[in-house]
């Protein structure tokens, strides 16, 4: 009985090893067909590609070429690389219908370091005019919509589920007090005048500079909106549903984890070995707490 069972154990592991050495045999020769076949005959003398230096001149040639990018008052000329993240004019649409970024730029949040990036992004999608202007200086305004940045008229609102993130093709304006034919609050009267102002400004003196000045941002307040009055789940400032946002993206743009990001944004500072002003260690001590 032991004979037996001792020949029986051998066959199993005869058979066993026979199996995995195909198995392995196999696994190798379809691994060096595939590799072969991806790479090509490694062993053949490497030559120059051309198309390699097709490529390179490709590249020559399109820093040759200049694009112009619209940011408002600028328009700057870049080399032409197609698809670069640099190009800041492919994050920006054209607004040819908000006068402030003729002055301002499309990009017009420049005074704080740390949150020009953040509010910079919102002009994507978001007129001067939400945060920043109102019909009286004393009331807010409760209704929004889309202002088609190509007819200056309302429109519907956009399919955020296709395209560009943010890029729209309209911008969110607040409405004038108007229950049966709703107006987009473009400020017109201070447009107009500006239009006026800046064909005229090299002749004007510098008080009549200041005063010109003050008629067009007359409808401008002081504080304007701030991030956490949008991102709140108390009193969100903008009606997201209403704007065409889906529930899931509302519920999440006024959520505790966006409004606390927004209230530690609000007061982010660079670290001192980032700030070339500030005082070092040895100056007050208590830097490095």
């Amino acid at each position: 009985m032991s004979h037996g069972s001792s020949v029986w154990k051998k066959s199993q592991l005869f058979a066993c090893v026979v199996f995995w050495i195909v198995v392995l045999g196999a696994a190798f020769w379809w691994l060096t067909l595939y590799l072969i076949g991806t790479l090509g005959d490694t062993f053949a003398e490497a030559t120059p590609a051309a198309s390699a230096m097709t490529s390179i001149d490709s590249v020559v040639a399109l820093t040759e070429k200049k694009v112009v990018r619209y940011l408002g008052e600028w328009e700057l000329q870049e080399p032409k690389l197609a698809g670069h993240f640099h190009h800041v004019g492919q994050w920006y649409q054209a607004d040819t219908q908000n006068f402030c970024i003729k002055c301002h730029g499309a990009a017009p949040h420049s005074r704080s370091p740390q949150l020009r990036a953040f509010l910079n992004m919102h002009n994507l999608f978001i007129s001067c005019q939400v945060c920043h202007a109102r019909e009286q200086a004393d009331s807010q305004p409760t209704r929004f919509a889309w202002l088609d940045l190509n007819t200056n008229q309302l429109r519907e609102n956009p399919d955020m589920e296709q395209g560009v993130w943010g890029e729209y093709g309209a911008k969110i304006v607040p409405l004038m007090d108007a229950q049966g034919d709703p107006k987009p609050l473009i400020l017109a009267e201070e447009a107009s005048f500006t239009t006026d102002f800046r064909k005229r400004m090299d002749g004007l003196t510098d008080s009549q500079k200041a005063k010109g000045n003050k008629v067009i941002h007359r409808r401008c307040i002081d504080v304007p909106v701030r991030c956490y009055d949008c991102h709140n789940t108390q009193e969100a400032f903008l009606p997201y549903t209403n704007l065409g946002y889906s529930e899931d993206r509302a519920s999440f743009l006024v959520s505790a984890e966006v409004a606390d990001l927004v209230a530690r944004y609000e007061t982010f500072y660079l670290p001192n070995l980032l700030n070339t002003q500030a005082p070092t260690g040895e100056d007050t001590g208590d830097a490095a707490e």
